[in-house]
């Protein structure tokens, strides 16, 4: 069986799973003071300078889809894609990484949560690795208003470190949704102006999943 279609075995919502979406959960357990705004007197990092037209978000859901329908091959015009889209394909093919999944649910039952890797890829080796990828945060990615709790007190609740535990969470449930691929390497890719960054999961954040997830229960 290829890989894409044991891929394919949980759909493409969460919705018909009624879970909880991880990114609230961790919200609410890990970083609930955390805000972020750009008024004057509470400002958390500058905003960025955008040459973007549109919202931050917005552009994170634009190239969501575009590299969504890249990886599921579907009849795509890569020059019509945003930059960031574009920059994001480009990197995954310097390191020959080959898209197998895009948008894969992965849901941990004990817990009741749930949430969709954004991509999934093959290394030159054969393993599996998990992209969560995140636009712009540009000016902010590392500023935080404080530590967070629980399993995850040695970390500020910065956007980087946010971004962290919602892969590592999501590397777990992934793990457990589908033993077959066995460990899985998982890397937070930040596409910004500047180019790519790229942030491993690290064995501390792996120990405070497994040690957070059995709270959670």
């Amino acid at each position: 069986m290829f890989h894409s279609d044991i891929l394919a075995r949980t759909g493409r919502s969460c919705s018909h799973l009624k879970c909880r979406g991880i990114t609230s959960v961790i919200k609410e357990l890990y970083f609930p003071e955390y805000r972020f705004t750009y008024s004057d007197g509470g400002v958390i990092g500058a905003p960025p300078k955008k040459k973007d037209t549109i919202s931050g978000m917005a552009r994170g859901r634009l190239v969501d889809r575009q590299v969504e329908l890249w990886i599921r091959g579907g009849k795509v015009n890569r020059k019509k894609f945003h930059p960031f889209s574009r920059a994001f394909i480009a990197l995954t093919e310097r390191l020959c990484l080959k898209p197998v999944g895009a948008q894969v649910v992965v849901r941990d039952e004990s817990c009741n949560i749930a949430t969709l890797v954004d991509a999934v890829f093959l290394d030159p080796k054969g393993r599996v690795v998990l992209v969560e990828l995140k636009t712009g945060f540009e000016g902010y990615n590392e500023t935080s208003t404080g530590l967070m709790h629980g399993a995850f007190s040695y970390m500020t609740n910065c956007p980087a470190n946010q971004h962290q535990v919602q892969l590592a969470f999501t590397q777990m449930m992934f793990q457990r949704t589908f033993p077959e691929f066995g460990t899985v390497t998982a890397l937070v890719v930040r596409m910004t102006s500047a180019g790519a960054h790229v942030r491993a999961i690290g064995s501390r954040e792996k120990t405070a999943v497994r040690l957070a997830q059995k709270s959670m229960r």
